[in-house]
């Protein structure tokens, strides 16, 4: 039998929680497959235990387990999820701000099968919370890219992914000094992939995502992109530094400074969402300078969440 273990951490989120919840009982498994759901709460009030006891009572699959992670980060939380899963074959990763699709893990699993992946990652499609303005429909801000199923990658997301045991052995894969400035789910896959590792796209694998009214702003959306930009080239750093690759980031960085400038210029005539895309690629382009100088962006220093 293979065990599939759902991670999942959760910090004061018990509408997204219970959400996620009453979707992950809906999951088809597929045939040979042990469901193993963990819930790591990260809040040391455990504000979540009332939630995860209510599901309890009418879990449908084979397993569902809950913890506490008292140290506050989305790395220690993840480690904490990885730890209670026991013994699993593949950990399959999702957020408390989404919902699965009901073929979900199925999709997930049969595309590491066919393609003989390790990582598989698909599709977060995003729900707003509330209607969002017309710019931002427009600039398709939280709208992500969409490959073939099988496509190789060198990069996965732990919204949506399903890894293989083997790269999480250890207990604690993911980079608990990037507790306070995210990243941890890239420095993650880009180990897995410059070790050799197998990442696909599964295009059926589905979850939605819920965007609160809180992103849709552009102050939001600028920060996001210094912040993506900062962890990656932290991530170069810290997995492989070399005179090359730093020249090789500073020439990308220039690269999006240059079309960022062009894109706000083109405001006038585009729209409000050429200027927030513009400056976006200004400061993806400034936050993966300033990552490759050792300055850390801490996004997560007040709030845990995302």
């Amino acid at each position: 039998m293979t065990v599939i273990a759902i991670c999942a951490a959760t910090f004061q989120r018990p509408r997204g929680l219970t959400a996620l919840l009453d979707s992950l009982k809906r999951l088809e498994i597929p045939p040979g497959v042990e469901l193993r759901t963990v819930v790591v709460d990260n809040d040391p009030d455990a504000s979540a235990r009332p939630i995860m006891e209510r599901a309890s009572r009418t879990w449908p699959h084979a397993d569902l387990r809950y913890a506490v992670e008292e140290q506050r980060g989305i790395p220690f939380a993840r480690n904490c999820s990885i730890r209670a899963a026991g013994d699993f074959d593949w950990a399959a990763f999702i957020d408390d701000d989404a919902v699965a699709d009901p073929a979900w893990i199925r999709h997930l699993y049969e595309t590491a099968e066919a393609f003989h992946a390790e990582v598989v990652t698909g599709a977060v499609i995003p729900v707003y919370e509330v209607e969002p303005p017309q710019w931002i429909k427009a600039g398709h801000f939280f709208e992500r890219t969409r490959f073939p199923t099988g496509t190789p990658l060198h990069y996965a997301r732990t919204t949506n992914a399903l890894v293989a045991a083997r790269w999480l052995a250890g207990g604690s894969p993911f980079n608990e000094a990037m507790a306070n400035n995210g990243g941890d789910d890239t420095h993650l896959f880009r180990r897995i992939h410059l070790a050799g590792g197998k990442i696909v796209w599964s295009d059926e694998a589905i979850v939605l995502e819920t965007v609160p009214k809180t992103r849709l702003s552009a102050q939001w959306l600028i920060k996001r992109e210094y912040r993506r930009g900062n962890s990656r080239s932290l991530c170069l750093r810290d997995l492989e530094d070399s005179p090359v690759r730093r020249a090789k980031r500073l020439a990308a960085a220039a690269v999006h400074s240059g079309a960022g400038v062009g894109l706000m210029a083109l405001a006038p005539v585009r729209g409000r969402q050429s200027l927030v895309l513009g400056a976006q690629r200004v400061a993806l382009s400034a936050g993966l300078v300033s990552g490759l100088t050792g300055h850390v962006y801490e996004e997560y220093s007040v709030v845990h969440g995302s």
